[in-house]
């Protein structure tokens, strides 16, 4: 894919703009006559906000061509301003780059447009109040909808809600977190672990039905995507991210005695090290955004399908050595005369486990 504008977008992004130069403290007109009386001179040109390659101007490294080629990547500049601001990418950031372009649709629908224009402008400002405050890239992406936005924007939207809950992941695997510690007695230790293997059940299980629920929220085939359910689902699974955190912090800060340290490691990181995989969901996004368009693609009859696959599967071994630490842990409690209790959920370590391995499929189809 190559990371230049088409024609296509070129022009679009020229007549959003009116044939102004966006920076609001030029506005010049970038179109005039020419001598051939069938042409008109042009002097705007659609400028990259985040640069189409290494080493240009407000180069972002985790884009892709793709994206770097879409009208949210576009602002419409005039030659003097477009060399100005790919020469001091420090002063004219692509945030500075962004809210310019914001302020001039507003201008162009307020100054240059009918009245309908202005209230279809309204309507789409409303719509993006709920990323008031989000990078200004989902705002673009879900002003412009470009095709395939329904991917591009739950792409951006889950690369910023989920970045703080997978930075804190990082941060309890390297031992750098600090968080509550909590002791456990010898005689609650079973019951403790039962506890926290059924909460892992239940937090793989809603995993299938937020993907159901995106697979809904993109639109069928032919039809626009919800905004407010993309939105909406991408907050579900943050959320469901963050509970996860939660519950590796728990185990990473629970104190048990020597005896039962292995099985607390077995649990550590069993959960987390498994929505790692939904840290690349943006990545296959964009790969899904980038076939939108791909001429190189066949020519096919019918929709394209495309399948992704997230497996969560415990550690090889885990149920084996699972078992053998709680049994392990009955023998000490006849050992010392303790009273180790069998865990509420379940007395058998393979049906706690029931649930755990779960295989998720989402469609798309383009």
């Amino acid at each position: 894919m190559v990371p230049d504008f088409s024609k296509k977008v070129i022009d679009t992004v020229a007549k959003r703009a009116g044939f102004l130069c966006s920076n609001p403290d030029c506005r010049t007109s970038t179109v005039g006559p020419n001598s051939e009386q069938s042409t008109a001179t042009i002097i705007g040109e659609a400028a990259h906000i985040y640069a189409a390659r290494p080493g240009q101007a407000r180069h972002k490294e985790n884009m892709t061509d793709q994206a770097r080629s879409e009208i949210s990547n576009a602002i419409w500049l005039c030659r003097n301003c477009h060399k100005k601001v790919d020469r001091d990418a420090k002063k004219f950031t692509s945030a500075l780059l962004f809210g310019w372009r914001e302020k001039h649709d507003e201008y162009v629908a307020s100054h240059l447009g009918s009245q309908s224009d202005k209230v279809e402008f309204d309507l789409l400002q409303n719509e993006l109040l709920p990323f008031a405050h989000y990078p200004p890239i989902i705002r673009r992406i879900a002003f412009d909808k470009p095709r395939g936005w329904e991917w591009a924007l739950t792409a951006e939207l889950l690369r910023y809600l989920n970045a703080p809950v997978f930075r804190k992941l990082r941060d309890i695997r390297d031992d750098v977190a600090v968080g509550n510690v909590e002791h456990i007695d010898d005689d609650y230790v079973l019951e403790w672990v039962g506890e926290r293997i059924s909460e892992m059940t239940g937090l793989v299980s809603p995993v299938v039905k937020i993907f159901e629920r995106f697979n809904r929220a993109w639109g069928a085939l032919g039809e626009p995507g919800d905004i407010e359910e993309i939105h909406h689902t991408s907050i579900l699974l943050r959320n469901l991210l963050e509970q996860v955190v939660s519950h590796e912090e728990r185990l990473k800060f629970v104190r048990v005695s020597d005896e039962f340290e292995t099985m607390i490691k077995l649990l550590q990181d069993a959960l987390g090290s498994q929505i790692d995989q939904l840290a690349d969901l943006p990545n296959r996004l964009d790969r899904i955004v980038s076939m939108v368009d791909d001429d190189n693609i066949e020519e096919h009859d019918g929709p394209r399908v495309i399948t992704e696959t997230f497996e969560f599967v415990l550690p090889k071994n885990w149920e084996k050595d699972m078992k053998r630490e709680m049994k392990l842990a009955r023998n000490l409690s006849i050992i010392y005369g303790s009273d180790l209790s069998e865990p509420s959920t379940n007395s058998s370590c393979a049906a706690w486990t029931i649930g755990i391995v779960v295989l998720i499929i989402f469609f798309m189809i383009v």
